[in-house]
């Protein structure tokens, strides 16, 4: 223990008198002291913190900056950084008269280390104050909140991989190769790039970011605003590309709303169209508040809006069963064959199927008979 009280300062001696010795007693099995004892010199402060940080990760705890000063010149300052463990300090209450529906990590530990310019006044030294923890050290770090935050350099990475498109899964995989001791998770990478498309949008709303990005990209778009509001009910959009193809592969067209795609849990209405080579493209899109005729016909006349000619149109759409949808196709494109979706069909068989048959092998049966019939009518239309 004298090795461990040379050097303290007066601070330090206080907490020692207030009951520290009695604390060292007690967890002295959790003495980490020997491992950030070191006569190194430092380059600078950076480097000393990031050397405690990484001898902190692999013993299983987390160091965090409880207090620093850079008090160059100053009389009566030092200049100093002190360092501790995350769950050193007490919690304290936002509103003290409540009790909290939260836990808390904080527990008191007393780990705590200080690095200061060395004597010469040429780099850092660091300095253990208290090398021992009253909690228990994590096996791994992994899911860890502080721990897992992107440095500098990691988050450059993903900002410029996140501009090209690259999946998130892709950008955690790259972070971990080029640092074998990272620790983000996949919901730390959401995160971070969520935080850099919000800093993108600046005040703006999701809305005015997105009619901002339509303007700037050229897309053909119209919205309308729901009665006595100026709240956007439903928008309508394509890309001008997408009208070159429509008035050149006409046919067919396909259209369905997807669900649960946006936060918003608005229906997303997609028109795709198919070329005479059998691939498909991407026509328009809308937003639409709800699934009601009202909704799909406004939509289906911006769609009719992009063709060149008045008699021009589709000779065959397809959809799933939607009545809304269909009754909007059939005001809007009276001239257009109506054909139920194959896929949708299929899963109404086999709903039906499980709710006579008990048996899967009975309705693998059924199955294979109804696709030999879709099959068959398909032959029949080709001959």
């Amino acid at each position: 223990m004298d090795e461990y009280h040379y050097g303290m300062d007066s601070e330090i001696n206080r907490t020692m008198q207030s009951g520290f010795s009695s604390f060292i007693n007690e967890v002295a099995e959790e003495d980490l002291t020997n491992n950030f004892t070191t006569n190194e010199i430092f380059s600078s402060r950076e480097n000393l913190i990031e050397w405690v940080k990484g001898i902190a990760n692999d013993l299983g705890f987390v160091v965090v900056t409880i207090r620093s000063d850079k008090a160059t010149g100053q009389p009566g300052r030092k200049t100093f950084v002190l360092l501790g463990c995350e769950r050193g300090g007490k919690y304290r209450k936002y509103k003290p008269d409540q009790p909290s529906a939260y836990g808390t990590q904080k527990c008191e530990c007393h780990f705590q280390l200080r690095g200061k310019p060395s004597g010469n006044g040429y780099g850092w030294v660091l300095q253990v104050i208290c090398g021992y923890h009253n909690h228990d050290l994590a096996k791994t770090l992994v899911g860890h909140p502080y721990a897992g935050r992107l440095n500098p350099t990691e988050q450059a990475i993903l900002v410029d991989m996140t501009k090209t498109q690259v999946t998130p899964a892709n950008i955690l995989l790259t972070l971990k190769q080029n640092n074998e001791h990272n620790v983000t998770t996949i919901k730390q990478v959401y995160t971070a790039r969520y935080t850099y498309k919000r800093s993108l949008r600046g005040s703006r709303t999701e809305l005015q970011q997105l009619m901002m990005m339509l303007d700037r990209d050229n897309y053909i778009h119209w919205s309308r605003c729901a009665e006595d509001s100026e709240v956007v009910s439903d928008l309508f959009w394509t890309h001008p590309d997408a009208i070159k193809l429509l008035n050149a592969f006409n046919v067919v067209l396909l259209m369905d709303s997807t669900y649960k795609t946006n936060k918003y849990r608005l229906p997303l209405l997609e028109i795709i169209g198919m070329t005479s080579t059998g691939l498909t493209y991407s026509v328009a899109f809308a937003f639409l508040s709800s699934e009601r005729q009202n909704n799909f016909t406004w939509a289906l006349q911006k769609l009719r809006g992009l063709f060149l000619t008045s008699d021009t149109g589709p000779q065959v759409i397809v959809s799933d069963r939607d009545l809304s949808l269909m009754n909007s196709i059939g005001n809007v494109f009276p001239q257009s064959y109506q054909l139920l979706c194959r896929f949708h069909i299929s899963k109404n068989v086999l709903a039906k199927c499980k709710m006579l048959l008990d048996s899967k092998e009975a309705w693998d049966v059924i199955m294979e008979e109804w696709e030999n019939v879709i099959g068959a009518g398909v032959a029949t239309r080709q001959i």
